[in-house]
């Protein structure tokens, strides 16, 4: 399934631009674009796609969706109905990147934001008591304009970087965005070639040298600047790439984990289920049935 590329046509000196969606279902299809996108639903349920992530939304639902990661909130079957009285109400947030120059990203009172701007790149899920208060803020914010809209702005976005309840949506290995937070060179360079090698073996000992550092001090690294170990790390690129072949459905499972850098089915199917917390074949039932036609 491939995204469709949409060009959001804003005022060009707006460099942040705020909807409010009123529509009997959500109408835009599996997309993607290069503003950074803040999407609390108001009103509406129904299936939710950021990158390889396929979840139920409802009410209060509240995302952020990184530069270029394909997206859609597609409204359930019932709001398609002639009959339905139902309705899809949302407030849509749009940010232009040069807002922020890499100048201000860098300052220290920036550093929260710039992290929340990085793992935007693969979705946030915001959950309990901050998608609340976060999403009154965003009803709130609506009504800002002139300078007072850029400086709200920045209070929103404090907000939304130092809750600790939220979720990322798309696997690690879904995107080609590094979410780096440190130095960003050595570890691009790392990344980049996890990146170009991940379908075959591939040795401690190679990554460790691109770092220059031996491979315990190379362990320690890693873990510091990802959470998990350079192995669970590396299985997940391989997951997400196999997730992105099971959704096209081109392939035989053994096939697509074989073209995934997995050697092993069994080994595949093993890590598969620790990741998603289902078998490959149901992964690709569920999102069959949850996708609709016209996006396959």
């Amino acid at each position: 399934m491939r995204p469709l590329y949409q060009e959001l046509s804003f005022l060009p000196a707006n460099y942040v631009n705020v909807y409010k969606e009123e529509l009997p279902h959500f109408i835009v299809p599996w997309h993607y674009h290069p503003e950074i996108e803040i999407m609390y639903i108001l009103e509406g349920t129904g299936i939710r796609f950021v990158g390889d992530s396929v979840e139920k939304y409802e009410e209060g639902d509240l995302c952020m969706v990184g530069s270029n990661l394909p997206h859609e909130w597609r409204s359930d079957r019932a709001f398609f109905e002639k009959k339905s009285n139902l309705r899809a109400s949302c407030y849509c947030i749009f940010i232009i990147d040069k807002l922020f120059g890499v100048a201000m990203l860098n300052t220290p009172e920036m550093q929260h934001i710039k992290n929340l701007i990085e793992c935007s790149a693969r979705g946030i899920k915001f959950t309990g008591k901050a998608r609340t208060e976060i999403g009154t803020k965003i009803s709130e914010y609506a009504k800002e304009s002139g300078a007072s809209k850029i400086a709200k702005l920045i209070l929103l976005l404090e907000q939304m970087a130092t809750t600790t309840e939220y979720e990322l949506l798309a696997s690690v290995g879904y995107t080609k965005h590094h979410l780096d937070t440190g130095d960003f060179e050595r570890f691009n360079k790392i990344y980049r070639y996890i990146l170009k090698n991940f379908a075959r073996p591939i040795r401690l000992e190679e990554v460790a040298s691109l770092a220059g550092l031996t491979p315990n001090a190379f362990c320690r690294y890693f873990r510091e600047r990802t959470k998990m170990t350079f192995v669970r790390y590396l299985n997940e690129i391989r997951i997400g790439h196999a997730k992105k072949l099971l959704i096209e459905g081109k392939q035989t499972i053994a096939a697509l984990s074989m073209e995934s850098g997995f050697n092993n089915l069994s080994n595949f199917i093993e890590q598969f289920k620790r990741s998603t917390l289902m078998s490959p074949s149901e992964y690709q039932r569920k999102y069959r049935k949850q996708t609709p036609p016209d996006v396959l």
